[in-house]
């Protein structure tokens, strides 16, 4: 499964319209990417913090992707 990472406002904004599932990574002290949440749509979005489902997680510490759609 191919995914890529949303960092920007524009890209939050666009997976918010589009209600694409978002995915939450965060990374190990060992390096490796570990899958906090399998996700859902954006629902809030702001400089530190983005809203998936009912919970908020910050930008800084977290990695949010979308499964490429080709």
């Amino acid at each position: 499964m191919n995914t890529y990472e949303i960092k920007t406002d524009m890209e939050l904004f666009a997976a918010a319209l589009s209600q694409i599932r978002v995915r939450v990574e965060t990374e190990s002290e060992h390096g490796v990417d570990i899958i906090v949440d399998y996700g859902g749509p954006v629902k809030i979005y702001t400089p530190e913090f983005v809203k998936i489902q009912d919970t908020y997680y910050a930008r800084a510490t977290h990695v949010f992707k979308v499964m490429n759609q080709n």
